[in-house]
């Protein structure tokens, strides 16, 4: 059996440090006895018992081991998750109504954490295939784990050397917030195992190895992935940054809470100099004409310009001014572009500093006025047809639009870039964050009068929530399309389900699943 122990240099690699003592031996020997339980395991579904196979019940076992050794110790990892399911559902723990948590202590371990973790845990790893949170899997992997911590939950030992790993000074440099914020979503057993590997597929993307002969390119390329990776990457727990996770570990009651919270706001956009004092750069955002200090000790080698110049610069917040972190470039002005989808973000974030909202409302109020032509004239958010007709449709859509929705200012219509195949079959969708979207494949989803590709006399029930489950899981479909079908069929999809599909837990899963999409938008159409 010696393939299947875990051994210390794999409990120590889910750690921060590499120097062990007798504490992190206990907890090797907790994980062995988690594992020996779960090795037992095997199931006549193929599909479930591939999922435990060798190498994930390890590492299973060392997570859920983590999970103890973090309530023992008040790291604040789980508590941080609770925090923040707390703060958006008022409920305690997704699957749960607190009502059904008759027995359960924040300050303890408990046998619903551990299927919620269980639940994470395999989700995360198989992203493209559902699994019942209430299913046979996580209940027998909750039971037999459960009932191992349970035993030492009352005599395993506070890993002190744990905790002050995860303290951060209240009088840290910037450079010790990020490193703090990188370290603890690198590290800590809830976030790292994707946050890393994520971060490992967008190295090879990069090539990194190209730069071996140059060792200060490579060091830039290196720090530039890593940066995107961490302004950019959201977490399957909420859809959240790592800046925004990491800040409910630090807790509310922190002094630089909020700093952490925002750390990750990074904006990538184009600014005009102004002028150089003592501490600042100051720049214009070219599009709002908003003015921003930029710390002149976090760009290295400044020189000051001696006329007027543009720049793209990526900046994040810190403290009461910003912090270039990334690229500063500069750009000609046929090289600024605010039509970018990209762009229209930094604008509504950048007017958000501002109090303000006028291009968020404009653009959300142009495509509230386009969803409700769309559904007046089909009476769905979905249309059927032909890959021939599809081009035509969007063109003739965005006119009716204009004639009904007239503008003050003179805008192009939207130039359709449709490239379908003439007899494909095509489902139209009007997402309300995006506009007209086209998908193939699906007609057979929506059996709705003004669907022709489905014959309405077929006795063959639909499977609306294995549907469902496919706009959900796969991530070609926005975050809006499976929200969309969820409300249309509900009574049948909660009928069909494993549980009834509320809003708390629909919005749970979209950001789980969607987390690149769940923030994606408004986008304007017309100019």
């Amino acid at each position: 059996m010696r393939g299947n122990r875990i051994f210390i240099q794999d409990w120590i690699a889910h750690h921060t440090y590499q120097k062990t003592n007798e504490i992190d031996s206990y907890y090797l020997r907790v994980a062995n006895e988690i594992n020996d339980s779960l090795s037992t395991l095997w199931f006549e579904e193929q599909e479930t018992n591939d999922l435990i196979h060798t190498d994930a019940l390890k590492t299973l076992s060392i997570y859920l081991t983590c999970y103890l050794e973090d309530v023992i110790a008040k790291t604040g990892i789980f508590s941080a998750f609770r925090t923040i399911h707390t703060e958006l559902y008022n409920q305690l723990l997704p699957f749960y109504t607190d009502d059904a948590l008759t027995d359960y202590y924040t300050e303890d371990i408990n046998s619903e954490d551990i299927a919620v973790l269980t639940w994470l845990f395999f989700s995360e790893r198989n992203p493209h295939l559902f699994i019942d949170p209430r299913g046979r899997l996580i209940q027998l992997i909750t039971d037999l784990a459960y009932s191992i911590l349970e035993e030492h939950y009352e005599v395993a030992p506070e890993n002190e050397k744990l905790k002050l790993e995860y303290v951060l000074d209240e009088g840290a440099s910037y450079f010790d917030v990020r490193n703090f914020i990188e370290k603890l979503v690198a590290t800590n057993y809830l976030t790292a195992g994707e946050y890393n590997t994520n971060l490992n597929h967008l190295m090879q993307v990069a090539e990194i190895g190209r730069y071996q002969h140059d060792q200060n390119q490579l060091q830039q390329m290196i720090y530039r992935v890593r940066d995107n990776h961490f302004n950019n990457y959201r977490l399957h727990l909420f859809a959240l940054k790592a800046s925004e996770f990491v800040a409910e570990v630090v807790g509310k009651e922190h002094a630089l809470y909020r700093i952490v919270q925002t750390l990750g706001n990074r904006i990538n956009s184009f600014f005009e100099y102004v002028k150089t004092d003592e501490l600042y750069v100051h720049v214009k955002h070219i599009g709002t004409k908003t003015p921003f200090k930029i710390f002149k000790d976090s760009i290295q080698q400044f020189v000051e310009p001696t006329e007027t110049l543009s720049f793209y610069m990526e900046i994040v917040p810190w403290k009461d001014a910003w912090n270039l972190s990334g690229i500063m470039t500069v750009v000609s002005p046929e090289e600024v572009n605010f039509d970018l989808p990209e762009q229209y973000e930094m604008t509504y974030r950048i007017e958000a500093l501002n109090g303000k909202d006028k291009s968020l409302k404009k653009t959300e109020k142009q495509l509230k006025d386009m969803g409700k032509l769309f559904q007046a004239e089909h009476k769905a958010a979905v249309v059927f047809m032909e890959g021939k007709e599809g081009k035509e449709f969007a063109t003739d859509f965005f006119k009716k639009y204009q004639h009904k929705y007239p503008s003050k200012e003179e805008s192009p219509l939207p130039e359709s870039n449709l490239d379908l195949t003439e007899d494909a079959k095509v489902t139209v969708f009007f997402n309300p964050k995006t506009g007209l979207e086209v998908f193939g494949g699906i007609e057979e989803f929506f059996p709705l009068d003004n669907n022709n590709f489905v014959e309405k006399d077929n006795q063959n029930e639909v499977p609306y929530a294995r549907y469902f489950l496919n706009l959900l899981v796969e991530d070609f479909f926005p975050s809006e399309l499976p929200k969309y079908y969820v409300n249309l069929f509900k009574a049948e999809v909660d009928k069909q389900f494993f549980f009834p599909v509320n809003d708390k837990v629909l919005d749970f899963f979209l950001r789980f699943y969607k987390r690149g999409t769940y923030f994606l938008g408004p986008f304007p159409l017309l100019k």
